[in-house]
């Protein structure tokens, strides 16, 4: 959960994370202060008191923790978002992947009419897993009406075909070393919406169900 919300809101998070975490501590320190600043010792008087002291300490503990979190991710995910706006609305860069059930090698600039949603996965990662499921359910509804949906790893063909043997594909299952988009590494899942022109025209960070990638495609399927 707290995976999916991180890569679901990672703009945001880099941008305000570290703001609204002080701010959440330098409110939570002022109420402790009002709390006991005029008892003996500083001590909560009653049962009360002590429930709130120890819950306002454990969220100026936590919120150090995510303050800590969000600093240490920023200059990396700052790195990996500006890479991926300068791939915004351009061409999307060639690359050759393997088509593990084909056992053939393409481009993707060999989708070209196509509208493809390029999702890159790993098996480790438990949001990727969660999605794959309803990008499945995309292939099978609107393959037929263009949509590609290219499911993208990084692991070799081994692993890919042990996951496929357990959750079988829908999606075109495919592995690559050359996909090198914005320097992907952990940031996992990533996906990008590619028209039939070729242009990348939306990205995603995280995970998300079928209803949010129905609403994305739709438009560009229909032109």
């Amino acid at each position: 959960m707290m995976e999916n919300f991180v890569g679901n809101n990672a703009k945001f998070i880099i941008q305000w994370g570290q703001f609204i975490t002080v701010a959440i501590i330098l409110g939570a320190i002022f109420f402790l202060y009002q709390l006991v600043k005029n008892n003996k010792y500083f001590l909560p008087k009653g049962l009360f008191a002590y429930a709130l002291t120890t819950g306002l300490a454990f969220l100026i503990l936590i919120s150090s923790m995510a303050f800590t979190k969000v600093t240490r991710m920023k200059p990396r995910i700052s790195f990996v978002l500006n890479e991926i706006e300068a791939l915004y609305n351009k061409p999307a860069p060639s690359f050759n992947f393997n088509i593990l059930t084909e056992d053939t090698i393409k481009n993707i600039r060999d989708y070209k009419g196509k509208i493809v949603l390029l999702n890159y996965w790993a098996t480790w990662c438990p949001p990727c897993i969660k999605e794959m499921p309803d990008l499945n359910k995309l292939q099978s509804k609107y393959g037929d009406e263009g949509l590609v949906v290219l499911a993208l790893t990084d692991e070799d063909k081994e692993t890919l075909s042990r996951f496929a043997a357990k959750k079988p594909f829908t999606a075109v299952a495919a592995y690559s070393n050359e996909f090198k988009w914005a320097d992907l590494q952990t940031e996992r899942p990533m996906t990008f919406l590619i028209d039939r022109e070729g242009i990348i025209v939306d990205y995603f960070t995280g995970g998300y169900d079928f209803d949010f990638f129905e609403s994305k495609i739709i438009e560009y399927l229909k032109k």
